[in-house]
């Protein structure tokens, strides 16, 4: 052992002053913080008169160094090894020179020993504790399972202003609206302003339909390159009549949905990472949402493809379309989408929960908040996937009055449903169409579970339907080369039947689809939507019609193209005619149509809208294209390019264009 050294007084003193001229004599710090120092030679001096022991050594040596807290965001603490009561953890920092306490004078003829000193890190932050795991210890029974009354007394009959609606354009402007319009053409020239102020761009309402009729039309007719649309040889002339390719590169460049101002940067409280394209989120959901729903509902998850670099880039391996932004949609079985939300990792926030709605993970939230508007108590079904289900959100939903049904993982069920596995029923030789029910009470509602087993075992889970009655499905029998007749239990007939809802939406998006590259991901999820809301006012028309009792109806690209050229013919035309028209051209295009005349007719709003609709004088004579008028006259319309009467015993132009 080293022999210890006995400090007097003096030497104690000499160790505790700052030298002259050091670093540590600059004012540096705050105006406190000499008394930090006060402090440190206080509380080392009652060590000094406590400890009976030797003074140590290692306590002064010079190699020991307190940084400043200027350096790190870490603060080191000395804390003495000593179990006695007055010991302290000092934390030093920067400061002057000062006069020790005149206390030391009393230690010369005591002398005692300072214990050794440890290093402490600092202790880290707290975490935030994990949402508890349920304890899913309910009783199963292998028995039937008795329905509830689930008859549907919501209203799924459309009433005004759904039933007034005559034209494709009036039901897709139903969802982008003058108001939603009038803000994207705001936001837009504000925008164009921030951009570059000596060159601002103002859109007009009138520019922004166009727009949006151009691009319905590329999901029609699409182009390697989008300047192909405008080439004097494969471009299409009702989009040469449009708008020209560098006003529409200059209204493409500028559109924008939120003012950047009121922007909030990320880590500040309020940061929204959808922010650029909230209100037209916002605004259309709402749209969808009024809609008066069906009585089966599915949800499910879809893909906004992109393989663009950016941070709401998901991938999901199983999808058609692995990159891209992942939406949640609650659809009918149609296929109509009432509500969709996009995933950026912030929307299981407990702050933007409502106050009655339970925390059941984050999986099961989603359907959650997506049935925030479908109505209560009033027997709607509800069909998603394993991925959502749990006994919990189950319960939740069926006494709000909602109906639910999805496949299941096992184990999530708890542990106490003996279920037997896939080698299970393979070594008990179990035949194609084997199925087991159990009936368990959840939160006092009765959930029932039936184990089906196909090519595959599955498992499924509902509050309104269970094993019983069994029916007959035809399933390819490979041994034998022939379909055989299998039993199913009824609760996957209604889960076949009802849950391709947002399957069958993403199909109606994949025949035509806006493809068109941009570099901004907010634009992408614009085509998107464009898209989904077209759908959705296809599907509205034919409910409408089905109301009507109309058979008569317009496939998708039919509907499409009658909107996108009222779009187009919305306002002035760019190019006026003037003279007589093509001769030769326009006769031998009439005469291919003549046989549908109905493909030349624009639409009532484009007729009626009350712009450019002059009469010109042309070469052929023609049939009046008003209807129960078999005249023939030589007067046509510049804008709809239709022959009608113009004289003093008819005005077949006038009626034409009331």
């Amino acid at each position: 052992m080293s022999r210890r050294k006995n400090l007097n007084s003096d030497d104690i003193q000499q160790f505790l002053e700052i030298p002259s001229g050091s670093e540590d004599d600059l004012e540096l710090s705050d105006e406190d913080s000499d008394d930090d120092l006060i402090r440190i030679q206080d509380l080392v001096l009652n060590e000094v008169e406590t400890c009976p022991e030797v003074l140590q050594d290692d306590f002064f040596d010079e190699n020991v160094s307190i940084p400043s807290p200027r350096s790190s965001s870490s603060m080191l603490v000395i804390q003495p090894t000593s179990s006695s009561s007055n010991t302290a953890n000092v934390a030093s920092q920067p400061s002057t020179s000062r006069q020790v306490n005149p206390r030391s004078s009393r230690v010369a003829s005591r002398p005692q020993a300072v214990p050794t000193p440890r290093i402490i890190s600092p202790s880290p932050q707290p975490v935030r504790p994990a949402r508890p795991k349920p304890k899913r210890e309910y009783i199963w029974r292998k028995m039937d399972f008795q329905p509830p009354d689930t008859t549907f007394t919501g209203v799924d009959v459309l009433e005004q202003p759904y039933t007034t609606f005559e034209t494709p354009l009036q039901y897709f402007l139903h969802f982008f609206d003058d108001d939603l319009l009038d803000h994207i053409a705001e936001e837009s020239t504000k925008y164009s302003i921030q951009k570059d102020c000596s060159k601002p761009v103002l859109v007009t309402k009138t520019e922004l339909k166009k727009y949006l009729g151009i691009c319905l039309l590329l999901g029609l007719v699409p182009q390697p390159n989008i300047r192909m649309l405008w080439n004097s040889i494969l471009g299409i002339p009702l989009i040469i009549e449009t708008m020209t390719l560098g006003n529409f590169e200059k209204l493409r460049s500028v559109i924008h949905f939120n003012d950047n101002i009121n922007y909030k940067p990320r880590g500040e409280p309020g940061h929204d990472r959808l922010f650029r394209i909230r209100p037209l989120l916002e605004t259309l959901r709402k749209k969808c949402q009024a809609v008066p729903k069906r009585e089966t509902l599915s949800v499910d998850e879809q893909m906004c493809a992109t393989k663009a670099c950016n941070f709401l880039r998901q991938y999901l391996p199983n999808k058609p379309h692995k990159w891209g932004y992942k939406l949640l949609v609650l659809c009918d079985d149609k296929g109509f989408a009432y509500d969709f939300e996009i995933y950026s990792g912030a929307e299981n926030d407990p702050e933007l929960r409502l106050p009655d709605e339970c925390d059941l993970g984050a999986s099961s939230n989603i359907v959650v908040r997506l049935c925030r508007s479908v109505p209560r108590n009033q027997n709607y079904k509800i069909f998603f996937d394993n991925y959502y289900t749990s006994p919990e959100l189950i319960s939740y939903l069926a006494k709000k009055g909602i109906h639910t049904l999805g496949t299941v993982n096992k184990g999530r069920m708890g542990m106490t449903l003996k279920m037997p596995s896939q080698k299970e029923l393979t070594a008990a030789t179990r035949p194609r169409g084997y199925s087991e029910g159990w009936v368990a009470t959840v939160d006092a509602v009765p959930v029932s579970a039936v184990l089906w087993l196909d090519s595959k075992s599955v498992v499924l889970a509902s509050s309104f339907v269970g094993e019983q009655p069994k029916y007959k499905v035809k399933r390819f029998c490979k041994k034998r080369k022939q379909y055989t007749e299998v039993n199913a239990p009824n609760i996957i007939g209604h889960y076949n039947r009802h849950m391709g809802g947002v399957d069958l939406l993403n199909s109606f998006i994949g025949k035509h689809k806006i493809k068109m590259r941009t570099r901004k991901w907010y634009m992408r999820i614009f085509y998107h939507l464009l898209d989904v809301m077209l759908i959705n006012s296809w599907l509205l028309y034919k409910r409408v019609e089905t109301q009507r009792e109309n058979t008569k109806m317009m496939k998708l690209r039919e509907f499409r193209l009658e909107v996108a050229k009222a779009l187009c013919w919305c306002g002035p035309s760019i190019i006026k005619k003037r003279g007589r028209p093509s001769s030769f051209v326009s006769d031998m295009l009439d005469e291919r149509i003549k046989r549908k005349p109905k493909l030349n007719v624009p639409p009532k709003d484009v007729r009626t809208d009350g712009m450019e609709h002059f009469p010109i004088w042309s070469n052929i004579r023609k049939r009046s294209k008003l209807p129960a008028c078999k005249g023939k006259s030589f007067v046509i319309c510049q804008k709809c390019n239709q022959a009608l009467c113009l004289n003093k015993d008819k005005n077949c132009f006038l009626s034409f264009h009331k």
